[in-house]
């Protein structure tokens, strides 16, 4: 009686969502396969850039450009630098933080690129569409949790679980053989969908940032930036942006360093921080999970999320094409 529950459940809930499964299963093969395409096509990153720490180069980088306003750094992992080079033309490109080389230009998403994303984030419905693709996510999670107790039942036991599957149904084997080896990405896939929409929607509670301000004493003298201690002591790697003051005379006018768990601003004459602003756990949570749904940071994960979708696809198929053994 209870796996009939289970088994009812997991058909309609797989029933409901199949059409919205599979647009987003669709363009998250397709996203997948971009993202990793990026990081395979674009050499932009260098070798030894985990060890490179921001002092280090900006001492290289303010010898290439007298004026920087800023530089970011991607998911990619490539650094995009806005300033102006010694004859005072603007520059935004991607460069070498070793020497300041210019690699390439900023690219953009091609329009089919954000077309696909706009239609797997939100069926370009706008708000109302990223409310029902969040809903799909949810139903998935859902769809994915029954799956999981329909196989231990089916195996007899959590012990089981990975043991030899019974061919009494083709259809039905092939699902539970595909079940098994996608349920830690599909699990993820649904998991990090829930909780973005859940975030975006506020439908979990607001933690507010956590500010902290400094009393510092004016420096007599102006400290060059590579000397600042906290820009000895980062590296690039845990930076996503940093601007530069404006006014360079102005004590008033700060660096504002962000990293991934908080962002900082620093006076530009002593090289103390002034503020500290500190991401809350959820904000820190929905970046980790936009990166584990997405594999924006890492090609094999992309590549794995991509197969997963696929997986998903044929997963679809199955509500319809085998209602009677199913039930």
């Amino acid at each position: 009686m209870v796996s009939s529950v289970f088994r009812i459940s997991h058909l309609i809930l797989a029933a409901i969502s199949s059409i919205f499964l599979l647009i987003a299963a669709a363009t998250g093969v397709i996203l997948a396969i971009d993202v990793a395409t990026e990081k395979a096509t674009y050499p932009y990153k260098v070798q030894n850039f985990d060890d490179i720490t921001l002092a280090q180069s900006l001492s290289v980088l303010r010898k290439v450009y007298p004026e920087i306003t800023g530089i970011s750094i991607d998911k990619n992992r490539f650094v995009t630098l806005e300033g102006f080079d010694e004859e005072g033309n603007s520059i935004k490109a991607i460069i070498d933080p070793n020497n300041g080389e210019i690699l390439g230009e900023p690219f953009q998403k091609s329009e089919f690129i954000n077309q696909v994303t706009t239609l797997h984030r939100s069926l370009f419905l706008h708000d109302t569409g990223r409310f029902m693709v969040g809903i799909v996510s949810f139903l998935f999670l859902l769809i994915t949790v029954s799956g999981i107790i329909l196989i231990i039942k089916r195996q007899k036991g959590i012990r089981h679980f990975f043991s030899k599957i019974n061919k009494d149904y083709l259809p039905q084997y092939l699902h539970v053989v595909l079940g098994r080896l996608l349920l830690i990405p599909v699990l993820l896939i649904s998991l990090t969908g829930s909780y973005l929409f859940m975030k975006r929607f506020k439908l979990i509670p607001e933690q507010k940032n956590i500010e902290t301000s400094y009393q510092i004493q004016s420096p007599e003298e102006k400290k060059d930036i590579e000397e600042f201690p906290v820009f000895k002591n980062i590296l690039l790697s845990n930076i996503e942006r940093i601007e530069f003051p404006f006014d360079t005379n102005d004590s008033q006018d700060v660096f504002i360093l962000r990293l991934k768990d908080r962002e900082l601003e620093i006076n530009q004459f002593s090289g103390e921080i002034t503020k500290e602003v500190r991401y809350p756990y959820s904000v820190l949570l929905a970046n980790l999970s936009l990166d584990l749904h997405t594999g924006r940071a890492n090609i094999w994960l992309a590549l794995i999320l991509g197969i997963t979708s696929f997986g998903i696809i044929i997963f679809n198929d199955y509500p319809y094409l085998y209602l009677n053994s199913f039930l």
